[in-house]
């Protein structure tokens, strides 16, 4: 499948809701504890707020993909300065991936999502989550400002994905996740978890 990109995803007030709600929220964080993959100040597995979104969204996705889907699990990253996101495929539950720029500083500064292979005649090269270089192709990038989404399926060798290093004041990203009703991962049916909001299942 080809990546889907949408210009406006959210209706305004939600796009405002969600923005604020970030805001707000890790603005009254005593202590951060920086997550280790993407090395940003927030990460947030399943926060309420965002899987009520990944559930709502689930018609919208379905129609671009034409198949019927189990959400399975939401993503909060709000990047900062030099954070990134390394060269990586998706885990299993990740079957359809949809990032959502959801408000940034400056607001109206893009931040690209890139996707392409392995190939060793590329001169472009970028580091995978083992912090090894390795030279790419970029078969398609993606200008992500508020409110843009790209829809895509990570999980294959030839669907790399990365995020080169931030330089935003912040960036914050929505992720939310699908597999087919039908499909070979449809175990992974919110994330192996009894229903969305619950804690992660730790295998």
């Amino acid at each position: 499948m080809k990546p889907i990109f949408i210009k406006d995803f959210f209706p305004a007030e939600i796009l405002n809701l969600l923005h604020n709600y970030a805001i707000l929220k890790y603005s009254n964080h005593k202590k951060y504890n920086p997550e280790k993959y993407a090395h940003s100040l927030i990460g947030e597995y399943a926060d309420p707020l965002m899987e009520t979104i990944l559930d709502m969204s689930t018609p919208v996705i379905e129609q671009n993909v034409q198949k019927k889907l189990w959400p399975t699990y939401s993503f909060l990253r709000i990047y900062d300065k030099c954070s990134d996101l390394p060269v990586h495929n998706d885990r299993k539950g990740c079957e359809y991936t949809v990032a959502i720029c959801i408000g940034c500083d400056p607001i109206d500064k893009p931040y690209n999502i890139y996707i392409g292979k392995r190939d060793e005649n590329s001169d472009y090269k970028y580091r995978n989550n083992a912090g090894t270089i390795e030279p790419l192709k970029i078969e398609h990038r993606f200008s992500m400002l508020p409110n843009n989404a790209l829809l895509f399926q990570g999980q294959d060798e030839g669907d790399l994905h990365w995020r080169e290093e931030c330089t935003h004041d912040y960036y914050t990203t929505l992720f939310i996740h699908y597999v087919d009703q039908e499909g070979d991962q449809k175990e992974h049916k919110y994330d192996r978890r009894p229903m969305l909001c619950s804690p992660a299942v730790v295998v």
